[in-house]
């Protein structure tokens, strides 16, 4: 018969922290770990607002892609698929599905110039019209003619589905210079705001040459 091993308990043992036992102080505390971290991460480059310059954007994206990375934070393309698969998994049919997409596309203020989503939903009804039902996951059959369909459409768009990660790259710079935009445009803002209260109109400001780094 095995012995039973001794365990010797350390009555001196620190025990855990009140602060360590409060949930709500430990998010605090993560979330004040992340922000130091931020802090220290953007004082390491400059960003050049220059959303027009290729090159600042993908310094910029690459800069920011690290600081977020560190700090736990998803980028935004990742934020959107997260919500697309969250309405793939709610949608009760594909239809439903597709026609959701537009209005989650523009809480991140992509806009198409043609209109592939309009596309895939006439597909869908497309195929439903063929089947005589409701096209939902799961029906193999449906599918199988719909990709036939989205075939098609991408050909008519002129999409190489074959070259998903490079349309999926440029879709990030789309991002990150859409980023830059804004910071520019609210850095323009402020500069704007400041020379008309200080009665320096006549000063100008190139927002290209600034470093944020003096302004943290």
């Amino acid at each position: 018969m095995g012995t039973i091993p001794s365990v010797r308990f350390n009555s001196s043992a620190p025990s855990a922290s009140s602060d360590e036992k409060d949930p709500l102080k430990r998010i605090f505390f993560n979330m004040m770990k992340k922000y130091r971290t931020y802090m220290s991460e953007l004082m390491k480059s400059r960003i050049v607002l220059d959303p027009d310059d290729p090159k600042a954007v993908s310094d910029y994206k690459t800069f920011v892609d690290g600081i977020r990375k560190k700090v736990g934070v998803p980028s935004r393309p990742q934020n959107l698929l997260t919500l697309v698969k969250r309405e793939a998994a709610v949608a009760p049919d594909l239809k439903t599905f597709y026609q959701a997409l537009p209005k989650i596309k523009a809480r991140f203020g992509i806009t198409e110039a043609y209109d592939g989503d309009k596309m895939m939903v006439e597909a869908v009804e497309k195929v439903e019209k063929k089947l005589g039902r409701v096209l939902k996951r799961g029906d193999k059959e449906g599918i199988a003619l719909l990709k036939k369909e989205f075939d098609t459409i991408n050909k008519t768009l002129g999409v190489d589905p074959s070259q998903k990660k490079e349309l999926e790259a440029e879709v990030e710079l789309g991002f990150a210079k859409a980023e830059l935009q804004q910071m520019k445009d609210e850095v323009v803002k402020i500069i704007e705001t400041q020379k008309k209260r200080q009665g320096f109109e006549h000063v100008k400001v190139d927002v290209k040459t600034l470093d944020h780094r003096n302004y943290l």
